[in-house]
């Protein structure tokens, strides 16, 4: 009878150690699966770090662009303006005197290139204004 018995606990320390290798197999192919997955996604967080870095330089080239020009039809605008004061106080006064001499304006050497050129001016500030208004909301 103990021959027995120690046959039936040296198959039950077998099943036990069979039981035993099964879990940690099974538990090990879990790890390998873990592994692979944690190595694909620190790829892709890595991948998105160098997106956002480049996404972010990018933004910043844009935003600087945007700003410039957004300036520089600011800077337009205001001069265009400044001219067209200027330019219809120095116009009034060549037409006095050329109408006191018994001229017409025209005949002024400048005159009608000065004339063409403010008319062309302001031709440009509708679509100058409109993209300064649009540059402006994207600041």
């Amino acid at each position: 009878m103990n021959t027995l018995k120690s046959v039936f606990s040296k198959i039950a320390e077998d099943k036990t150690e069979l039981a035993k290798h099964e879990v940690n197999l099974a538990l090990a192919d879990e790890l390998k699966e873990i592994i692979s997955e944690a190595n694909r996604i620190i790829d892709l967080q890595q991948d998105g770090v160098k997106w956002g870095n480049k996404a972010e330089k990018e933004y910043n080239e844009v935003k600087k662009l945007i700003s410039d020009a957004e300036g520089i039809t600011r800077g337009a605008i205001r001069q265009a303006a400044n001219l067209k004061t200027n330019s219809d106080k120095t116009f009034n006064n060549i037409e006095k005197a050329a109408k006191e001499l018994g001229l017409n304006a025209n005949e002024v050497k400048g005159y009608a290139e000065a004339i063409k050129l403010t008319n062309k001016m302001f031709e440009n500030q509708n679509e100058l204004n409109g993209w300064n208004e649009f540059l402006k909301k994207l600041l």
